[in-house]
Protein backbone atom coordinates (compact mmCIF):
# COMPACT_ATOMS: atom_id res chain seq x y z
CA UNK A 1 0.00 0.00 0.00
CA UNK A 2 2.77 2.32 0.94
CA UNK A 3 4.32 1.68 -2.16
CA UNK A 4 1.57 2.81 -4.48
CA UNK A 5 0.97 5.93 -2.46
CA UNK A 6 4.81 6.58 -3.26
CA UNK A 7 4.75 5.71 -6.92
CA UNK A 8 1.18 7.77 -7.03
CA UNK A 9 3.27 10.79 -5.42
CA UNK A 10 6.38 10.25 -7.85
CA UNK A 11 3.44 10.74 -10.72
CA UNK A 12 2.02 13.93 -9.80
CA UNK A 13 5.17 15.63 -9.51
CA UNK A 14 6.74 14.44 -12.79
CA UNK A 15 3.24 15.36 -14.02
CA UNK A 16 3.57 19.08 -12.51
CA UNK A 17 7.30 19.80 -13.89
CA UNK A 18 5.55 19.08 -17.34
CA UNK A 19 2.93 21.27 -16.75
CA UNK A 20 4.70 23.74 -15.67
CA UNK A 21 7.17 23.69 -18.96
CA UNK A 22 4.80 23.29 -21.31
CA UNK A 23 2.44 26.59 -20.11
CA UNK A 24 6.17 28.60 -20.19
CA UNK A 25 6.03 29.07 -16.35
CA UNK A 26 9.57 27.96 -16.55
CA UNK A 27 11.67 30.84 -14.42
CA UNK A 28 15.05 30.56 -16.11
CA UNK A 29 13.32 30.42 -19.78
CA UNK A 30 10.85 33.33 -18.65
CA UNK A 31 13.74 35.25 -17.79
CA UNK A 32 15.63 34.38 -20.97
CA UNK A 33 12.75 35.44 -22.93
CA UNK A 34 12.19 39.07 -21.25
CA UNK A 35 15.62 39.42 -21.70
CA UNK A 36 15.17 39.42 -25.22
CA UNK A 37 12.36 41.19 -25.47
CA UNK A 38 13.78 43.88 -23.48
CA UNK A 39 11.02 43.67 -20.75
CA UNK A 40 13.22 42.08 -18.20
CA UNK A 41 13.64 43.94 -14.90
CA UNK A 42 15.87 42.78 -12.28
CA UNK A 43 13.97 42.83 -8.08
CA UNK A 44 16.07 45.53 -6.94
CA UNK A 45 16.44 43.90 -3.64
CA UNK A 46 18.09 41.24 -4.84
CA UNK A 47 21.70 41.78 -5.66
CA UNK A 48 23.37 41.09 -9.00
CA UNK A 49 26.09 38.53 -9.55
CA UNK A 50 27.05 39.69 -12.36
CA UNK A 51 27.61 43.18 -10.49
CA UNK A 52 30.17 44.16 -8.14
CA UNK A 53 29.11 45.00 -4.67
CA UNK A 54 30.32 48.56 -4.03
CA UNK A 55 30.49 47.80 -0.04
CA UNK A 56 32.63 45.44 -0.87
CA UNK A 57 36.25 46.28 -2.17
CA UNK A 58 37.69 45.04 -5.22
CA UNK A 59 40.83 43.90 -3.25
CA UNK A 60 41.79 44.08 -0.14
CA UNK A 61 43.85 47.02 0.70
CA UNK A 62 47.63 46.99 0.97
CA UNK A 63 49.14 48.84 4.08
CA UNK A 64 51.36 51.62 3.83
CA UNK A 65 54.98 49.48 4.40
CA UNK A 66 56.61 50.17 7.88
CA UNK A 67 59.46 52.59 7.43
CA UNK A 68 62.90 51.42 7.80
CA UNK A 69 64.43 50.97 11.29
CA UNK A 70 67.11 53.79 12.09
CA UNK A 71 70.22 51.16 12.78
CA UNK A 72 70.92 52.96 15.91
CA UNK A 73 67.39 52.24 17.58
CA UNK A 74 65.06 54.45 18.35
CA UNK A 75 64.86 58.20 18.08
CA UNK A 76 63.90 61.14 20.43
CA UNK A 77 63.58 63.59 18.01
CA UNK A 78 63.41 67.38 17.24
CA UNK A 79 62.74 69.70 15.29
CA UNK A 80 64.41 72.91 13.82
CA UNK A 81 62.63 75.45 11.98
CA UNK A 82 64.92 78.24 9.93
CA UNK A 83 61.87 80.95 9.01
CA UNK A 84 63.95 83.35 6.96
CA UNK A 85 61.93 86.28 8.93
CA UNK A 86 65.44 88.43 10.32
CA UNK A 87 67.88 89.53 8.09
CA UNK A 88 70.89 91.63 9.08
CA UNK A 89 74.52 92.94 7.74
CA UNK A 90 76.88 90.60 8.16
CA UNK A 91 79.58 92.66 9.01
CA UNK A 92 80.65 96.16 8.63
CA UNK A 93 80.54 97.69 5.60
CA UNK A 94 78.67 95.04 3.59
CA UNK A 95 76.07 96.07 1.50
CA UNK A 96 74.12 92.93 1.46
CA UNK A 97 71.89 90.85 3.90
CA UNK A 98 72.00 87.59 5.79
CA UNK A 99 69.63 85.83 7.57
CA UNK A 100 69.81 86.04 11.09
CA UNK A 101 69.73 82.78 13.52
CA UNK A 102 69.13 84.61 16.86
CA UNK A 103 67.68 81.48 18.79
CA UNK A 104 69.62 78.17 17.68
CA UNK A 105 68.70 75.00 20.36
CA UNK A 106 71.60 73.72 21.87
CA UNK A 107 71.68 70.88 19.28
CA UNK A 108 73.56 72.60 16.53
CA UNK A 109 75.88 76.06 16.62
CA UNK A 110 77.59 78.29 14.32
CA UNK A 111 77.43 82.00 14.35
CA UNK A 112 77.18 83.19 12.70
CA UNK A 113 75.05 80.07 10.94
CA UNK A 114 74.99 81.15 7.11
CA UNK A 115 77.20 82.33 4.66
CA UNK A 116 76.79 82.96 0.54
CA UNK A 117 80.11 82.78 -1.45
CA UNK A 118 78.21 84.35 -4.35
CA UNK A 119 76.98 87.41 -2.51
CA UNK A 120 80.57 88.31 -1.53
CA UNK A 121 81.77 87.83 -5.15
CA UNK A 122 79.01 90.16 -6.41
CA UNK A 123 79.85 92.45 -3.52
CA UNK A 124 83.55 92.43 -5.25
CA UNK A 125 81.92 92.87 -8.50
CA UNK A 126 80.25 96.08 -7.37
CA UNK A 127 76.65 95.29 -6.93
CA UNK A 128 75.49 97.27 -4.15
CA UNK A 129 71.56 96.83 -3.99
CA UNK A 130 69.99 94.16 -1.74
CA UNK A 131 67.75 92.72 -4.22
CA UNK A 132 70.56 92.48 -6.92
CA UNK A 133 72.63 90.29 -4.80
CA UNK A 134 72.34 86.62 -5.65
CA UNK A 135 70.88 86.12 -2.06
CA UNK A 136 68.71 88.21 -0.32
CA UNK A 137 65.24 88.38 1.56
CA UNK A 138 62.03 87.82 -0.37
CA UNK A 139 59.89 90.42 1.58
CA UNK A 140 56.51 88.74 1.03
CA UNK A 141 57.06 84.58 1.98
CA UNK A 142 54.91 82.14 2.50
CA UNK A 143 54.55 83.10 6.26
CA UNK A 144 56.72 86.37 6.95
CA UNK A 145 59.86 86.99 5.08
CA UNK A 146 61.36 84.34 2.98
CA UNK A 147 64.64 83.34 1.11
CA UNK A 148 65.56 83.77 -2.48
CA UNK A 149 68.61 82.86 -4.07
CA UNK A 150 69.02 83.61 -7.90
CA UNK A 151 71.74 83.21 -10.91
CA UNK A 152 72.76 85.82 -12.11
CA UNK A 153 75.24 87.76 -15.07
CA UNK A 154 79.13 86.87 -13.61
CA UNK A 155 81.32 89.83 -13.01
CA UNK A 156 84.70 90.59 -15.11
CA UNK A 157 86.86 90.43 -11.68
CA UNK A 158 86.08 86.77 -11.22
CA UNK A 159 86.15 85.70 -15.62
CA UNK A 160 83.63 83.58 -15.25
CA UNK A 161 79.61 84.81 -17.37
CA UNK A 162 77.50 83.59 -14.09
CA UNK A 163 76.97 83.61 -10.47
CA UNK A 164 74.94 80.85 -9.12
CA UNK A 165 72.90 82.18 -6.36
CA UNK A 166 73.57 80.06 -3.06
CA UNK A 167 73.17 80.04 0.84
CA UNK A 168 74.40 77.27 3.26
CA UNK A 169 75.35 76.87 6.66
CA UNK A 170 79.13 76.92 7.02
CA UNK A 171 82.09 79.07 6.86
CA UNK A 172 83.99 81.16 4.10
CA UNK A 173 87.71 81.98 2.59
CA UNK A 174 87.35 85.32 1.14
CA UNK A 175 91.02 85.30 0.58
CA UNK A 176 91.12 82.23 -1.34
CA UNK A 177 87.94 82.84 -3.36
CA UNK A 178 90.26 84.50 -6.61
CA UNK A 179 93.07 81.36 -6.52
CA UNK A 180 90.58 78.38 -5.48
CA UNK A 181 87.27 79.68 -5.61
CA UNK A 182 85.47 75.66 -5.19
CA UNK A 183 88.03 75.36 -1.83
CA UNK A 184 87.40 78.62 -0.45
CA UNK A 185 83.90 77.39 0.38
CA UNK A 186 83.70 75.66 3.97
CA UNK A 187 80.09 73.46 4.07
CA UNK A 188 79.04 72.68 7.65
CA UNK A 189 78.29 73.76 10.95
CA UNK A 190 78.64 71.68 14.07
CA UNK A 191 75.34 69.32 15.20
CA UNK A 192 75.15 67.37 17.93
CA UNK A 193 72.34 65.08 16.93
CA UNK A 194 71.63 63.28 13.99
CA UNK A 195 70.02 64.82 10.90
CA UNK A 196 66.96 62.55 9.81
CA UNK A 197 65.01 64.34 7.70
CA UNK A 198 64.50 67.74 5.78
CA UNK A 199 60.60 69.66 5.25
CA UNK A 200 59.37 73.10 4.24
CA UNK A 201 58.10 75.32 0.94
CA UNK A 202 59.98 76.41 -2.01
CA UNK A 203 59.12 78.16 -5.20
CA UNK A 204 61.04 77.10 -8.33
CA UNK A 205 61.31 79.49 -11.15
CA UNK A 206 64.15 78.71 -14.08
CA UNK A 207 65.27 80.71 -16.52
CA UNK A 208 64.83 80.61 -19.88
CA UNK A 209 68.53 79.65 -21.40
CA UNK A 210 71.30 77.10 -20.02
CA UNK A 211 74.34 78.63 -20.26
CA UNK A 212 77.81 77.83 -19.67
CA UNK A 213 79.99 80.37 -17.52
CA UNK A 214 83.53 79.27 -18.45
CA UNK A 215 82.77 79.61 -22.30
CA UNK A 216 80.96 83.16 -22.66
CA UNK A 217 77.96 82.41 -21.26
CA UNK A 218 77.28 80.11 -24.80
CA UNK A 219 73.92 78.42 -24.30
CA UNK A 220 73.74 74.62 -24.07
CA UNK A 221 71.08 72.04 -23.86
CA UNK A 222 68.80 71.01 -21.04
CA UNK A 223 67.07 72.92 -18.17
CA UNK A 224 68.79 74.38 -15.33
CA UNK A 225 67.91 72.54 -11.71
CA UNK A 226 67.49 74.30 -8.54
CA UNK A 227 69.42 72.17 -5.14
CA UNK A 228 67.89 71.93 -1.77
CA UNK A 229 70.59 69.41 -0.02
CA UNK A 230 71.74 68.26 3.65
CA UNK A 231 74.55 66.50 4.17
CA UNK A 232 75.78 65.26 7.81
CA UNK A 233 79.04 63.82 8.05
CA UNK A 234 81.81 63.06 10.78
CA UNK A 235 84.75 65.54 11.78
CA UNK A 236 86.11 62.77 14.50
CA UNK A 237 89.10 62.21 12.85
CA UNK A 238 89.39 64.93 10.42
CA UNK A 239 88.28 68.34 11.17
CA UNK A 240 88.31 70.02 7.88
CA UNK A 241 84.71 71.21 6.72
CA UNK A 242 83.85 70.21 3.24
CA UNK A 243 84.20 72.23 0.26
CA UNK A 244 82.73 72.65 -4.18
CA UNK A 245 85.23 70.00 -4.61
CA UNK A 246 83.84 67.34 -2.12
CA UNK A 247 80.73 68.22 -0.84
CA UNK A 248 78.67 65.12 -2.24
CA UNK A 249 81.35 62.71 -2.69
CA UNK A 250 83.32 62.44 0.71
CA UNK A 251 84.11 59.42 2.82
CA UNK A 252 83.45 61.24 5.96
CA UNK A 253 79.62 61.28 4.62
CA UNK A 254 77.43 59.20 6.53
CA UNK A 255 74.08 60.52 5.08
CA UNK A 256 72.59 62.96 2.77
CA UNK A 257 69.55 64.29 0.57
CA UNK A 258 69.69 66.00 -2.32
CA UNK A 259 66.54 67.42 -3.78
CA UNK A 260 65.90 69.19 -7.39
CA UNK A 261 62.62 70.55 -7.53
CA UNK A 262 60.16 70.94 -10.15
CA UNK A 263 59.26 74.08 -11.67
CA UNK A 264 56.63 76.39 -9.68
CA UNK A 265 54.56 79.25 -11.40
CA UNK A 266 55.26 82.74 -9.53
CA UNK A 267 53.55 82.56 -5.68
CA UNK A 268 52.74 79.20 -5.79
CA UNK A 269 54.54 77.64 -2.92
CA UNK A 270 55.00 74.03 -2.89
CA UNK A 271 56.17 71.65 -0.05
CA UNK A 272 58.67 68.81 -0.13
CA UNK A 273 59.55 66.53 2.34
CA UNK A 274 62.34 64.20 2.18
CA UNK A 275 64.82 61.49 4.38
CA UNK A 276 68.55 61.52 4.20
CA UNK A 277 69.91 58.48 3.17
CA UNK A 278 72.53 56.37 4.45
CA UNK A 279 75.43 56.35 2.33
CA UNK A 280 78.24 54.28 4.57
CA UNK A 281 76.11 52.24 6.88
CA UNK A 282 79.18 51.01 8.36
CA UNK A 283 80.25 54.08 10.04
CA UNK A 284 77.13 55.24 10.49
CA UNK A 285 76.67 52.54 12.73
CA UNK A 286 79.56 53.67 14.88
CA UNK A 287 78.09 57.53 15.51
CA UNK A 288 78.61 58.13 19.38
CA UNK A 289 77.36 62.03 19.97
CA UNK A 290 79.28 61.80 23.19
CA UNK A 291 82.53 60.96 22.15
CA UNK A 292 82.26 61.97 18.35
CA UNK A 293 82.66 65.36 16.49
CA UNK A 294 79.67 65.68 13.86
CA UNK A 295 78.40 68.56 10.83
CA UNK A 296 75.48 69.08 9.23
CA UNK A 297 75.66 71.01 5.63
CA UNK A 298 72.66 72.70 4.34
CA UNK A 299 72.51 74.24 1.16
CA UNK A 300 70.39 76.37 -1.36
CA UNK A 301 71.43 76.95 -4.60
CA UNK A 302 69.52 78.39 -7.80
CA UNK A 303 71.58 76.43 -10.01
CA UNK A 304 72.70 72.84 -9.06
CA UNK A 305 75.66 72.96 -11.39
CA UNK A 306 76.81 76.38 -10.52
CA UNK A 307 80.33 75.51 -9.04
CA UNK A 308 80.74 74.05 -12.76
CA UNK A 309 79.58 77.67 -13.83
CA UNK A 310 76.52 76.49 -15.54
CA UNK A 311 73.17 77.76 -15.11
CA UNK A 312 70.56 80.13 -16.36
CA UNK A 313 70.62 83.77 -15.69
CA UNK A 314 67.41 84.91 -13.86
CA UNK A 315 66.93 81.11 -12.33
CA UNK A 316 65.09 81.93 -8.44
CA UNK A 317 64.61 79.24 -6.12
CA UNK A 318 63.07 80.83 -2.91
CA UNK A 319 62.60 78.73 0.23
CA UNK A 320 60.32 79.19 3.56
CA UNK A 321 59.63 77.23 7.06
CA UNK A 322 62.81 75.10 6.28
CA UNK A 323 62.88 72.64 8.85
CA UNK A 324 65.09 70.14 10.13
CA UNK A 325 64.32 66.64 12.08
CA UNK A 326 67.32 65.90 14.34
CA UNK A 327 67.38 62.77 16.50
CA UNK A 328 69.62 61.09 19.49
CA UNK A 329 69.24 57.87 19.82
CA UNK A 330 67.69 56.41 23.15
CA UNK A 331 69.46 54.39 25.48
CA UNK A 332 68.74 50.58 25.05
Amino acid sequence: MKRSYWTLGLLFALSLLMTMSCSGEDPIKAKRIAIENGTYKPNPNKPDPNKPDPNKPDTIPTPDPEPEPNPLGKMETQEITFTFDEWASPRAGATYLMPVEKTLPKLVAGEPYWESASNVGAAFGGTNQIEDFPVHPLVKGRTGQALEVMTKKGVPLFGKGIIAGALYAGTLDAGGMMVKPLEATKFGQPVFAIPLAIKGYYQWLPGEKLVDGTKKNKVIEGQDEATIACVFYSTTDDDTPLNGTNLYSDPRILAKVQLHPKPTKEGAWTSFEAKLEIVNEGAYRQIDLQKGKYRMALIFSSSARGDEFIGAIGSRLRIDDFTVTLGIPTKK
